[in-house]
């Protein structure tokens, strides 16, 4: 596809805004809103125009069945025996609220509660996790699970794509196993983070103000 056509552009930009993009073919638009500054300006203008719409709409109460199929895909409910396209959705984030508690409790101490802001889980392409990350104020909180193409001659980057269209903008280098906590500084606003995405570097990370190497991941970044 001719991505250099204003008219494609402005088309595919509309579609992720409204969320009709979905899958293997949202991923890959992330990944090109990494390399594309005038992508991310279509963007920008789609979330400002559309977005401004619904402040014009009067309130409503969405109907049971509404908030019953939502509950279902956030894991908090059983599902029909029908399949869901957004059965793997609903795993990560249950998957990522499960890590939530094995990482805040310790048995060594009492039971405690941290109130993080934000989960992300990072799969590969055939849905095996990666790495599980929390948001909790300025510090991320990185574990790597498993399933990682350890490479000694490399570093995988993260970075965070801002809901304004901006340049992405780097949040440090992630664990090939282990635990990592990564301190963003406080110039860096976590709440304009519209996806995140993995880039495989040299080592030390990307020698750019963005990435020099492929992107290799990307992923949502779930308010809780």
């Amino acid at each position: 596809m001719n991505y250099s056509t204003t008219e494609i552009k402005h088309q595919l930009a509309a579609r992720y805004v409204i969320g009709s993009m979905r899958g293997s073919a949202r991923k890959r638009f992330q990944r090109l809103l990494m390399t594309i500054p005038s992508l991310r300006d279509e963007v920008a203008f789609w979330e400002e125009h559309l977005y401004a719409l619904t402040e014009t709409l009067p309130e409503r109460q969405a109907p049971e069945r509404i908030w019953k199929s939502l509950e279902q895909r956030l894991g908090w409910l059983p599902k029909d025996p029908v399949k869901s396209s957004w059965w793997s959705w609903g795993f990560r984030l249950a998957a990522a609220l499960l890590l939530i508690n094995l990482l805040v409790i310790s048995p060594d101490e009492p039971q405690k509660t941290q109130v993080f802001e934000r989960v992300a889980v990072i799969q590969n392409d055939d849905a095996q996790t990666l790495w599980l990350i929390q948001q909790n104020d300025q510090t991320l909180s990185v574990r790597a699970v498993g399933n990682i193409e350890v490479r000694a001659d490399n570093d995988y980057q993260l970075w965070m794509l801002p809901q304004s269209g901006s340049a992405p903008i780097s949040l440090g280098l992630l664990p090939q196993q282990g635990d990592r906590s990564l301190t963003i500084a406080a110039t860096i606003n976590l709440n304009d983070v519209a996806a995140l995405a993995v880039s495989r570097e040299p080592l030390g990370g990307s020698p750019l103000a963005v990435p020099s190497g492929p992107v290799v991941y990307t992923t949502d970044f779930v308010a809780l």
